[in-house]
């Protein structure tokens, strides 16, 4: 069966078409393509923020290391001030050899501040000493100054022959060093 559509009928479904077509891409215009721009510019937007976050999180993390590793770094400079200071502190020295006389038996006769001698990073201290005691105390006193947490040495020591009680008394430049730095 076939159809025959009249001449206003076809008019009609003519207008209706174009009608459509023009509400299509007014749909089109006004709502499809802003919506569809919007939803673009979010989406860049969101994936932007996102790798700013991933940034940001790989930064913390970062600084979290870096802070751990600076407090393990100044765990180590407190330390090597220890063994090298950045003072001088003779009362220090003064105190540390006189505590280790008295713990090994020995008697400090005189202990003087000497010249001082300066290095590229540190400066060397310069303390002539004399100490009177039995030969195994004297050794037992300089193995101990060799042993302390700051850093000693021991030059130009004079063994002269022990009297008759078996002590001595010996003579010797004890060396400390202060950091420049």
């Amino acid at each position: 069966m076939s159809m025959q559509l009249s001449k206003q009928q076809q008019q009609y479904l003519g207008a209706g078409a174009i009608l459509f077509a023009l509400l299509g891409a007014a749909y089109v215009k006004f709502f499809w393509l802003p919506i569809a721009q919007a939803k673009a510019e979010a989406t860049a937007k969101i994936e932007e923020i996102e790798g700013r976050i991933a940034k940001a999180k790989q930064q913390a993390a970062r600084l979290e290391r870096l802070q751990a590793e600076i407090a393990s770094l100044n765990e180590r400079a407190i330390e090597a001030e220890k063994r090298l200071p950045k003072t001088k502190s003779v009362p220090d020295i003064l105190l540390t050899i006189a505590s280790l006389a008295q713990k090994n038996r020995v008697v400090v006769q005189s202990f003087t501040p000497g010249p001082q001698r300066v290095q590229q990073y540190f400066t060397e201290l310069h303390y002539p000493l004399s100490i009177r005691g039995s030969y195994h105390n004297i050794g037992r006193f300089l193995a101990a100054i060799a042993l302390e947490e700051r850093i000693f040495n021991v030059r130009n020591v004079n063994y002269p022959a022990a009297d008759a009680m078996g002590d001595m008394t010996v003579t010797f430049t004890l060396l400390s060093y202060q950091y420049k730095g």
